[in-house]
This record gives C-alpha cells, structure tokens and sequence, in this order.
C-alpha cells in the first residue's frame, strides 16, 4: 500500500462479527475516480470479526490497510489510534456497525469539497435502523433541512451522524493524538467541531449511508436516559474540553450548554444515590461545581418568581370571572 489516497475510511471494531461485513462491502462497493482506503483498527474482538477483516484484507490488499489490538484498550482509544494512521486529504468515519447506502456517497462529497475549498466538513442524512424492529427514521429531518448548518449551531447539538460526515482532514501533518482529549464522550462531536473551527459546513440533501441501532451499542434506544447515569463523566468531561480548547473558555457557552449538563448530570447522581461519582465530580471540578451551584439556583429563583406571578395572575383572573359570573345571574334572576 501507498500513501497516493485521496481519501480514507477510518473503521473501528469489537465483537460486530453480524455487522463487518456489511460495512466493508458497502464501502468496497464505492464507485470513485480516485483512490481511496480503508484503515481498520480491532479491539481485540473475541469473536470472529478479525478473521472476517483478515478475509477481507488478503481480497484487497491495495485498499485495506487493518491493525489487529493484542489487548482491549477501549472504543476511545481505539478510535484515536485509527484516526492517527490517516494522511490523506479527506477522512470518513465508519464504525464496523454502520455501512454506506449509495455507491457514490465518496465521489459525491469529495466533489463538493474540491469544488469549495471553505468548506471543512460535508455531510448527509442518514437511515436510523433499529435492530429487531421495523421502526427506520431519517436524522437530521427533513424539517430541518434549510437549518442553518454552521459552528456555533454545532456546539449547542450535534446534528452530524459520524459516518456521514467527510472531513477535510486537518492532521495530515499533526498527530490527532496530541490535541485529542481522552475519556471524552461522544468522540465524534467533538471532531466535528475541530473540523468546523477551520471552515463552513455544508449537508447534501440525499440519504447516503445507515447507522444502526442495536443492544451492543452505547446509544442504544433501551439505555435512553441512562446515558448521564453510566457516562456521565465522559460527558462532562467533553464539554469542558469543548469549552476550553474549541471556544477558547467563552462565557455564553459556559453558561448556556456547559453548566447546565455539569449541574443536570450531578442531579442525576444525587437523585440516584451515587454520592462516590459526586464527590469525584466535586473533587475533580471543584470551581465549576460550585460555579454551577450557584448560576442555576439563580435561575431557578427567577424561574420560580416568574412561576408565582403566573399563578397569582391565574387565581385573580379566575376569581374575577367567579365574580363576573356571580353578579349576572344575580342581575338576572
């Protein structure tokens, strides 16, 4: 293999032996008038998925280039280390549970970004497949196609699915290790948001590519509001590297995104006994807790004022009406 790729296809694995070969065929299957290739980094899989890549690789050794972990070293590090072997000039992200629906997904966006050097990230909607259900939905919608795609619309949501984004790679010549934060969650927001730093955003209106929904993955529909619980700390940890390497400590997004997770994360722990996890939180962000403490008890004083004069409102107005009502009948009868 050479280095002459126009673009790379970054694929993390662990234990997907149902699910790989999707991947790699609907990525084989990709129609280009360049080169490309596939950089493959297994988890140590204990089940057939290495030997399904290993396959695959002997088939086509100009295109698959895979890493094979001796030991578990975990999804975020795993991830970091396949995106540190890219050096090419455009980079997707195709976990070993996800595969690609239209064969020119790759021709389509590198078309896009050779035509508009401003843009740093393209990317597409995607078909949601949940795993032993019919339900299929479309992310982002349709009603927010015209949405305005930019940075600052990307910090306060992330509405890239991660194998429909093509990156203008921006660490062919940096290694991705040395700004890359560990023990984040979710990895991919966050290489967004690198990405969207240096350049426009642009969404191509077809649907190009699936992500599945399945028990052995961490978003998946049955641990729906169990995420803070189990990776809290990742969480919190991801916006305060957001926070402090993206947008240089602002103070709108300190107080608009940041310290309402830090403080709706730590309710979650108190309101579910796990005192050990709050005092590692108020241990580790010792001033932003107590900063979080007290910002929001602001705002819920002046939520709960408003609240009183609402319903102060609300009792004159009714008791008015009673009256109203009260001295025409009386007029009347």
């Amino acid at each position: 293999m050479t280095d002459n790729y126009l673009v790379t296809i970054c694929t993390i694995t662990y234990n997907q032996q149902e699910y790989i070969e999707d991947a790699l065929k609907s990525i084989l299957m990709q129609k280009t008038n360049f080169p490309f290739q596939v950089i493959i980094s297994d988890d140590c899989s204990t089940d057939n998925t290495a030997q399904i890549i290993k396959k695959y690789e002997k088939m086509y050794p100009d295109k698959i280039k895979a890493f094979y972990n001796n030991q578990n070293i975990g999804a975020h590090q795993n991830y970091i280390f396949c995106l540190s072997q890219a050096k090419s000039k455009y980079l997707v992200v195709n976990e070993g549970d996800d595969y690609f629906l239209d064969p020119y997904k790759l021709q389509k966006q590198v078309d896009f970004l050779e035509k508009n050097p401003d843009y740093s990230i393209c990317f597409h909607p995607v078909k949601i497949i949940y795993e032993n259900s019919k339900k299929i939905r479309t992310y982002p919608k349709n009603t927010l196609f015209n949405h305005n795609f930019n940075f600052k619309t990307l910090l306060e949501h992330n509405f890239i699915q991660t194998n429909s984004a093509m990156y203008r790679w921006g660490f062919c010549d940096t290694n991705i290790k040395e700004v890359f934060p560990r023990d984040i969650l979710p990895g991919d927001w966050y290489l967004h948001l690198l990405h969207a730093k240096t350049g426009k955003i642009k969404m191509l209106k077809s649907k190009m590519s699936a992500y599945r929904k399945h028990s052995g993955g961490i978003w998946f529909e049955k641990f729906k509001g169990q995420n803070n619980l189990v990776y809290g700390t990742k969480i919190i940890n991801f916006h305060k590297a957001v926070w402090e390497n993206i947008t240089d400590k602002s103070e709108e997004y300190l107080n608009k995104v940041f310290l309402p997770v830090f403080k709706n994360i730590s309710d979650i722990y108190y309101l579910n006994g796990n005192i050990d996890k709050l005092i590692e939180l108020k241990n580790t962000f010792n001033d932003l807790f107590d900063k979080s403490l007290k910002t929001l008890t602001k705002k819920e004083i002046k939520r709960k004022k408003i609240f009183k004069y609402i319903l102060i409102s609300f009792i004159i107005t009714f008791v008015l009406l009673i009256l109203s009502l009260f001295f025409l009948f009386s007029t009347i009868f």
